[in-house]
Order: structure tokens, then C-alpha cells, then sequence
């Protein structure tokens, strides 16, 4: 019975150390694959890491290899990241110029206002696309152009700015000589008109001057009989004084339209313009036997224009109208010009007439360039009153129906929140 217990015993052991064993087997073996596992990983993470070296020295060879400057910017201005190209368009000698420093150091001091609002667009998410005027750090002056969009962390956070700017200085200074040679051209046409219009002007000025002798002269042989009272000659004389302004006035107008300076903008009343336009071609309009009506929107807002390049466009628009109804022999000589306002933003201008209208087949050519339909004429005025209208944001366009043709032009409205202040609209206020 003792060995019998024993036995079982001894096999109740032997058991159990088989159990263990088997036990510690299976543990080793989960433990194998698990450094197994563990191995794996680590290849795979140092895989990545290998990738990811890789596609950031791919990335960094791109960008140092960029033509352009591309640079990454705190929120404050601060420069995080520049490639060589950027340091160049700086007039940086090494990165440390640069990096580390504000972007606004580069830029000029007037443009820093407009910096800082695209910049605040971006770290608010949005992309943006701005110009500005640089100082580098070597003092000289560019024009640059950035196209700038956000970076954004695992959060979507954006932390950063990329953005990629191009010096545009040649580009700015090819589009100040097309204005100048624009405006050059403009002051041109208007002489030509000028000259046209000798006779009209000559006419309009032997009004007041021989209006001024007659009353000079009257007062003279009063004078001489010594019988009037002084009193008597203040009505004459006070006509003597409107005559001579108003010839003035004609001789001013005609100096300013003809006159050789920059654009001059401010807010600008265009019923006020329409009236001059009027008052300046009335002579021609009436040798035509041709009538002129106005029909001016009252209330209106200002549009910020320069209003003798204005007043260059509806007189050429007005001119034309006249001579073509003078050379078809139209029997109703009528122009009616009219302003409209359309919403808050912008003014259309009408100049409608009752001559043959325009042939269909090139009314979309009556805007470029020596087009003309006239024996004598040379084709600019329409392109050119075109050119100042778009200078000016605005757009213009012409319509045949029967009857008659209508130009139609817009300019841009000053906002009735900005016009209490109209003043530091103007270039030269």
C-alpha cells in the first residue's frame, strides 16, 4: 500500500514537472516571437526613419535647388527657414543674416502694414498673394511678389508660414513705362483734339473778349463826356469782370486738358465733368446743328478718377457721336448722356445718339488699336478712352440698334462709409 502511494505520488510529480515544463516551453516560445515581434517593429520603424531622411533630404535638395525663394515664417515675422535663392534676393551673406531675424527688416517700412494683414490671412488658414516693396540688407530696392499658403501640425494647428516670392522689380518697372507711355499717349489724342477743336475755341473766346471791349469802350466814351456818375459804370464793369473770367475759365480748361503731368486722382463729381464735357464741345455740337441732353442721377457718390482723363473719354465719346451723324446727314442730331448709379460700387456712364449706329459685323473691333471707320481718322481715340477706363477699373462697351449707337462705360464709386473723408483719397491732398 506504502509503494502504491509512493508510486502515485512520484507520478503526481513527474506530472507536474512536465506541466512546468511544457509551460516554460510555451513561455520561451511566446517570448521568442515576441522579441521576434519586437525586431520587426524596429526594422520597420528604422525603415521609416530611413524614408523619412530620405524624403526630407529629397525635400531640402528641392528646395535649396529652387530658383525662387522659399522661406517658412513664424506668426510674429520671424524667419524659420530660407533657401539659398532667398538668401540672394536679400542681399544676405550667410543664413544666419537672415534666420532667426524678422521678416520685416526687408521690408519697407510703408508696406509693413500690408505684410502683416496677408500674414494674419494665413495663420488664419486662408492662402494669399501680395506684393510689396523690399529693402534688402544692402539697401537696395525690389519689388517682390509672395504666394503664401499655411502649414499645419498633426492638430491642424497652423504654425507656420510657406512662402515662395519672386522678385517682380523688372515687371513693375516694364508696367510704370506702359503707364507713362499710356498716359504719354492719352496727352496726345488730346491735343490732336485740341487741335481740331482751334476754330470751336477761338470762337467761344472772341465771345467774352469782344463782350470785355464793348463795355470797356462804352465806359470810356462815358468817361470822356464827363457826365456820369460812378455808380453808373459798376453794372459794365462788373460785366467786364465776368467776361474776363469766363475767358479765363475757357483758357483754363483748355490747359488743364491739354496739360503734360501724372495722373491725378481724387473723388470726383462726374455730373460736374459731364457739364464741363458739354460747356467744352458746344460749339462743335452746334455747328453740327446737333442737340445735347444731359440727364444726371442727382445724390450720386463721388468715383475716384482723375477728371481730366475722364472728361478725355466722354469727349472723345461725344465727338465721335456728333461726327458720325454730321457725315451719314442724319436728320435728327440728338446725344443724350446719362449717369447711372449701380448699387454702392460703381457709376455707369451713357452716351446715347441718333446717328447710323455701328455695322454688326465690327462693332467688337471699335476698341483696338487704328481701327476707324472715319476717311481721316487715325483709330486711337476709342482705344485710348478704353485703356483709361480699365486704368481706372472700370470697363466700357458699345451697343448698335436701330436708330443709333450707345458707349457705355462704369468707374468705380467711393463707399459711403469712406466718403465723410474723402480727402486722403487723393494722391495729392
Amino acid at each position: 500500500m506504502g509503494s502504491e502511494v509512493m508510486w502515485l505520488g512520484l507520478v503526481a510529480l513527474g506530472g507536474g514537472l512536465a506541466l512546468a515544463l511544457i509551460s516554460l516551453v510555451y513561455l520561451l516560445l511566446r517570448l521568442h516571437e515576441a522579441e521576434l515581434r519586437v525586431r520587426a517593429k524596429e526594422a520597420e520603424h528604422e525603415g521609416v526613419l530611413d524614408r523619412l531622411q530620405e524624403n526630407e533630404y529629397r525635400l531640402r535638395t528641392i528646395i535649396e535647388s529652387e530658383p525662387e525663394c522659399v522661406k517658412l515664417q513664424a506668426a510674429d515675422g520671424t524667419v524659420l527657414e530660407i533657401n539659398p535663392a532667398g538668401l540672394r534676393l536679400v542681399d544676405a551673406e550667410c543664413a544666419e543674416d537672415i534666420i532667426g531675424k524678422r521678416i520685416y527688416d526687408v521690408v519697407a517700412p510703408e508696406y509693413i502694414g500690408i505684410y502683416q494683414e496677408n500674414m494674419a490671412r494665413v495663420f488664419a488658414g486662408e492662402a494669399a498673394v501680395y506684393e510689396f516693396k523690399s529693402i534688402t540688407l544692402k539697401g537696395r530696392t525690389r519689388w517682390m511678389e509672395t504666394h503664401a499658403v499655411p502649414l499645419r501640425d498633426a492638430r491642424s494647428e497652423v504654425y507656420a508660414l510657406l512662402g515662395i516670392t519672386r522678385d517682380i522689380t523688372e515687371h513693375k518697372w516694364a508696367e510704370e513705362q506702359g503707364r507713362r507711355h499710356q498716359t504719354e499717349l492719352a496727352r496726345v489724342a488730346r491735343l490732336s483734339t485740341m487741335g481740331e477743336m482751334a476754330t470751336g475755341l477761338a470762337h467761344e473766346l472772341n465771345q467774352p473778349l469782344a463782350a470785355i471791349a464793348n463795355f470797356a469802350r462804352g465806359c470810356i466814351r462815358r468817361l470822356r463826356t464827363g457826365e456820369v456818375a460812378p455808380v453808373e459804370l459798376i453794372e459794365p464793369l462788373e460785366e467786364v469782370c465776368e467776361q474776363a473770367e469766363r475767358a479765363g475759365e475757357i483758357m483754363r480748361h483748355a490747359r488743364d486738358f491739354v496739360r503734360k503731368s501724372e495722373p491725378r486722382m481724387s473723388a470726383v463729381d462726374i455730373n460736374q465733368v459731364v457739364r464741363s464735357v458739354v460747356k467744352f464741345t458746344e460749339h462743335e455740337a452746334r455747328q453740327h446743328e446737333t442737340v445735347v441732353t444731359l440727364q444726371l442721377a442727382p445724390h450720386q457718390p463721388r468715383v475716384w478718377a482723375d477728371s481730366i482723363m475722364v472728361e478725355q473719354v466722354i469727349c472723345n465719346l461725344v465727338r465721335n457721336a456728333v461726327e458720325a451723324m454730321a457725315e451719314r446727314h442724319s436728320l435728327r442730331r440728338e446725344i443724350l448722356i446719362r449717369t447711372v448709379p449701380h448699387g454702392e460700387d460703381k457709376i455707369e456712364v451713357e452716351v446715347v445718339d441718333t446717328g447710323p449706329g455701328i455695322d454688326e459685323t465690327v462693332i467688337d473691333q471699335v476698341f483696338d488699336q487704328f481701327f476707324t471707320t472715319k476717311a481721316e481718322g487715325v483709330g486711337m481715340g476709342l482705344s485710348i478712352s478704353r485703356s483709361i477706363v480699365e486704368s481706372h477699373g472700370g470697363n466700357i462697351r458699345a451697343e448698335s440698334r436701330a436708330g443709333g449707337a450707345t458707349f457705355r462705360f462704369t468707374l468705380q464709386a467711393i463707399p459711403v462709409v469712406l466718403r465723410k473723408d474723402e480727402r486722403r483719397y487723393s494722391l495729392h491732398s
